[in-house]
């Protein structure tokens, strides 16, 4: 019976160094639970201590064992052999995708519902990690990009004060160039474009090809107002009686005095509320974005507590800034529940 208890007793090092890695876990978790603020870098950071945590717990463990110290040693030279072996082996992909997702959260070039181009993937961020970033496409599917991948490619990121929307049109050299700009820039206009411009691109052997440019403020309605552009460009084309047509079939028709403008019709308004389809398509990056708009308002609360705090020592009203720290505390709170509720619901999301 003393055998086995000295036997069981021998291993208590290794159950404490268990309760310990257990312990620090859970109260890793619970901090990164708490600190919302940088909520990307903050998502790298914890899957980097997780991983920190569990490699330094297998050695703890592995030296509290009850064995002799040459095997010990043994041991952790095998581990370090293996460890050395899945780094070397995954170097360009493990090791690089960390390395990359380290270098995003920390330059912060794009965030959470930004839209971002990385050769043909376009899409707006929906997650972003220590090996991969996630983007919801046009379509509204979702798609994994490692984050080397992005860090070895040109990466373009629409920027939120707002981003050129164009279109491109070739029109025949009998045209008015005046009159086709006109009608152009009227286009971009009413599309919603601000400060439109024209380029004329290229002066080809049968056709000129004009380029209508105008700045989009709200980049959420990108392929919206994309759409619209287009739509415009023909509407207003027409209404100055300029025929948009190919050369080529220009040069073969067998028709007279005749121009391939449809006739105008009333304008037909949508019966009930209009929807954007960037509302439905990017339904997650734009609940991802919402998330960082709230850690954002954390943020500023935080430092209009610290403000008020440093105030506070000299100031004779005193009991005001006490409760109005006490307000903000309890609106800080509230913002981080719907932050954990938002985030979970975001995670759960297929």
């Amino acid at each position: 019976m003393g055998e086995i208890i000295d036997f069981l007793f021998s291993f208590s090092g290794s159950v404490i160094a268990v309760f310990v890695i257990i312990i620090f876990l859970i109260v890793a978790k619970w901090i990164f639970k708490r600190i919302e603020q940088e909520k990307e870098k903050s998502t790298v950071t914890r899957q980097v201590v997780y991983v920190i945590i569990i490699l330094l717990g297998s050695l703890a463990i592995t030296i509290t064992l009850p064995i002799e110290q040459t095997l010990k040693v043994q041991i952790i030279g095998l581990i370090g052999i293996v460890l050395s072996a899945a780094f070397a082996f995954s170097s360009t992909t493990l090791i690089g995708n960390a390395l990359a997702g380290l270098m995003n959260a920390n330059i912060k070039n794009f965030k959470l519902g930004d839209f971002i181009r990385v050769e043909n993937n376009f899409g707006r961020v929906t997650k972003k990690g220590l090996f991969r970033t996630e983007i919801q496409t046009e379509d509204r599917n979702l798609t994994t990009l490692p984050n080397l991948y992005i860090a070895n490619n040109p990466l373009k990121i629409i920027r939120e004060s707002g981003t050129i929307i164009s279109t491109t049109v070739s029109l025949g050299y009998d045209l008015n160039r005046s009159k086709i700009e006109t009608a152009l820039l009227e286009a971009a206009n009413k599309s919603g474009l601000t400060e439109p411009f024209v380029y004329i691109t290229n002066l080809g052997d049968f056709s000129v090809t004009y380029k209508i440019n105008g700045l989009l403020t709200d980049i959420d309605k990108y392929f919206t107002v994309t759409s619209k552009l287009n739509a415009n460009v023909m509407d207003h084309l027409h209404k100055a009686g300029i025929e948009i047509v190919s050369p080529n079939f220009m040069n073969q028709r067998q028709v007279n005095e005749i121009k391939f403008i449809p006739k105008i019709t009333k304008e037909t308004k949508p019966v009930g509320d209009e929807k954007l389809p960037e509302d439905i398509i990017f339904d997650k990056a734009i609940k991802a974005d919402k998330i960082d708009d709230k850690v954002e308002s954390l943020q500023k609360i935080d430092e209009e507590i610290k403000g008020l705090k440093s105030a506070s020592k000299d100031a004779e009203d005193k009991e005001e800034i006490k409760n109005r720290i006490k307000m903000l505390e309890e609106q800080k709170e509230k913002i981080n529940s719907i932050i954990a509720d938002d985030k979970k619901k975001l995670d759960e999301e297929k």
